[in-house]
């Protein structure tokens, strides 16, 4: 298994299919592993050099307990870390939820690095649109609190307990090994730190985006007003509203997403 180091943390990552690159990241909770069953790499990998990250403190890649290791910055320049091991100067990026939420940062942190965003699942916070998001990463708090006091030896099981209880759906086995396979307090203190790193206020950041952007969310999702304001936002993104679709159905339903992330690779040739 591929890795490579920045500064003394390990990233995992495996590149699969021919074509111009484009980067894959997952969201929270996810690993590289998260692409498949939903059938993005059997699909992208067709045309494209997929490059499948494992973010810092998930999947196989190195996972520190510190907050501060979990900034835009350091998560960037793993990214940047992977690219120079391949030798790759300038890749595509598809991020959901997680992936999204660290893609608007990049033109910030590796602007010369990424080619074109797409952003899934997530906004940049705007203020007067982030209440119900707040109160989701509140509640996440909470639960993994509550999961690492009652169920110390397998608080993951907890979670994966609490949200069937919560959202009335079984999880599939795939999803529940990925979650499960996490480490609880690593999960904490990523939601702590998510909660505390945004310094960069919305019209600092996104007006200066200068790359072609394709943004899109579930009309279920709590981050759908914030996406859709975000890609008002950036000079010429598209935005595209996926109805009666949760911010977990938004990013399984890979039928009504890649025919819209296909169509807009395909005017990304000259950029690639």
């Amino acid at each position: 298994m591929p890795y490579v180091s920045n500064n003394g943390v390990r990233i995992h990552y495996q590149v699969e299919g021919q074509g111009a690159p484009l980067m894959l990241v997952h969201g929270m909770g996810g690993s590289m592993d998260s692409w498949r069953s939903p059938g993005y790499v059997e699909e992208l990998s067709k045309n494209h050099r997929l490059i499948l990250i494992d973010m810092r403190g998930f999947g196989s890649s190195d996972k520190p307990h510190d907050p501060v290791a979990y900034g835009f910055q350091p998560r960037i320049e793993d990214l940047v870390a992977v690219l120079d091991d391949l030798g790759i100067a300038r890749t595509g990026y598809f991020g959901y939820s997680m992936g999204g939420r660290v893609g608007f940062r990049i033109p910030v942190h590796a602007p010369n690095r990424f080619s074109y965003l797409i952003l899934g699942g997530m906004g940049y916070p705007i203020t007067g649109t982030e209440e119900k998001e707040d109160g989701n990463a509140i509640q996440t708090q909470r639960d993994l609190e509550t999961a690492i006091k009652v169920a110390p030896d397998k608080p993951m099981e907890f979670i994966a307990a609490v949200r069937e209880k919560r959202t009335g759906v079984t999880l599939s086995p795939d999803r529940k090994a990925i979650l499960l396979a996490n480490d609880a307090l690593v999960f904490l203190v990523y939601v702590r730190a998510s909660q505390s790193i945004v310094s960069l206020k919305a019209g600092e950041v996104l007006p200066n985006i200068g790359v072609p952007c394709l943004l899109f969310a579930g009309e279920g999702d709590p981050w759908f007003s914030t996406a859709q304001k975000s890609a008002d936002l950036i000079p010429g993104a598209r935005f595209v509203s996926l109805p009666e679709l949760d911010h977990v159905e938004a990013f399984q339903r890979s039928d009504l997403v890649l025919p819209h992330v296909k169509e807009f690779l395909s005017g990304m040739s000259e950029v690639e």
